[in-house]
């Protein structure tokens, strides 16, 4: 995603501020910086799938994403939306707080009585 005039960008740094205040995200110099791009690669390193939005429509500069439930949730700092996909063979059930967590409940302060 580099070109010369970006190079050229990256040594001026009160250019580039200017082109962050000024001017709309979607026209930086940056080549397809609106493409929206997710990789699934496994824990070796091996890329096992990726999904595109090349035209950068549904969703450009995506810089978030969150499995839960099956979904896969997308976010940008620039959208609109959130985007939702369905993972094929994905559980259902998991969720990214009770695999972290485990399985935990609030129990207050309840006693036994």
């Amino acid at each position: 995603m580099r070109s010369p005039t970006f190079d050229l960008a990256q040594r001026m740094p009160q250019f580039r501020r200017r082109m962050v205040y000024r001017v709309a995200a979607d026209e930086w110099m940056y080549p397809n910086m609106n493409a929206g791009c997710l990789f699934k690669f496994s824990l070796e390193g091996e890329i096992l799938d990726v999904l595109w939005d090349r035209d950068g429509v549904k969703h450009p500069s995506i810089t978030s994403m969150r499995e839960h439930k099956g979904r896969l949730y997308l976010g940008g700092l620039f959208n609109d939306r959130i985007g939702v996909y369905d993972l094929p063979g994905a559980d259902p059930e998991w969720t990214g707080i009770k695999h972290y967590w485990g399985d935990k409940q609030d129990k207050g302060d309840k006693t036994d009585e």
